[in-house]
């Protein structure tokens, strides 16, 4: 997968309602009527992505899981790659 540019804005799509459980949270896009479990680091992200940029979203998750940056960077890629693909993001 191509890395994300620092400028992306990814946002989340307006048809997916997010419903917390103790482990992450499911998440249903009526659009396409099926449901999504994501753990807590893919809920970070998703959560993240409300228009922010990549590069603050990849700082936020390098503080929060107390990890370097590059691993945040390939985390939040690989991250929004399955979410992008879902249709989860606009």
């Amino acid at each position: 997968m191509t890395e994300l540019l620092v400028d992306t804005r990814p946002q989340r799509a307006h048809s997916v309602e997010s419903n917390d459980l103790a482990d992450g949270v499911v998440l249903y896009d009526s659009s396409s009527e099926v449901a999504h479990h994501l753990n807590p680091v893919a809920t970070l992200v998703w959560e993240l992505c409300d228009g922010r940029t990549v590069g603050d979203i990849v700082d936020a998750v390098a503080e929060v899981l107390e990890i370097p940056t590059a691993e945040a960077q390939s985390v939040v890629n690989e991250t929004y790659g399955q979410l992008n693909t879902s249709r989860l993001l606009v």
